[in-house]
């Protein structure tokens, strides 16, 4: 294997790692995380800590998956899930102080900018991008390819439709996401809208 791993980092004997993946200064991954290939941990991330649930403090947990190819900046917190693994999969860019609570689910070319809050439980769909200093109660879905303005509060029980921009505090539907519309073929655009389908029937 062939990681970087500063001399201030902490990596559990628990964590799995695969290859090629940099580990920055006084970084911290501990519990049942698996984290795959080709990963970037700037300084300061803290990844596998236990999930902030009460009902669970102190008990046996999930942990966290992480796959390949993501960049994570500093000041980052991935806690480990409750009754699931908090997932992260490939290609996700997750940036400064951002926040990914327990059981929440990021797919695949996903943006986090800096200061995200995730509660826990929540599912980010593919390709989509969360604005500076956006906060998602736990629970929100965010479907694939939608945008979520910079300071907008998604509330309780509300779920944003793929393709769609949703701005302010309590965050509403804006408009269409029209440069993701316009480049995604009509098959690419059915599958963002059954996977948002699936997710929804998941959380019933």
């Amino acid at each position: 294997m062939s990681n970087y791993i500063h001399p201030t980092a902490v990596v559990d004997p628990s964590v799995t790692l695969g290859d090629n993946n940099h580990i920055g200064a006084f970084c911290y991954i501990t519990g049942d995380t698996t984290i795959g290939n080709n990963n970037r941990f700037e300084a300061y991330c803290s990844i596998g800590t236990p999930p902030e649930h009460k009902h669970y403090y102190g008990k046996e947990t999930k942990g966290v998956v992480i796959g390949n190819n993501n960049v994570f900046t500093e000041f980052i917190t991935i806690n480990s899930g409750c009754t699931q693994d908090t997932t992260i999969e490939n290609n996700v860019w997750i940036l400064k102080g951002a926040y990914v609570g327990h059981d929440t689910l990021i797919e695949n070319d996903a943006l986090l900018s800096s200061g995200v809050l995730l509660g826990g439980y929540c599912i980010v769909g593919r390709n989509s991008n969360l604005g500076l200093g956006a906060i998602c109660h736990q629970g929100t879905i965010i479907g694939g390819g939608a945008m979520i303005g910079m300071g907008a509060i998604i509330t309780k029980k509300k779920a944003v439709l793929p393709l769609s921009v949703y701005v302010g505090n309590p965050a509403k539907f804006l408009k269409l996401n029209t440069y993701k519309l316009n480049i995604l073929s009509e098959e690419k655009v059915e599958e963002y809208n059954n996977s948002y389908n699936n997710h929804i029937k998941s959380k019933q």
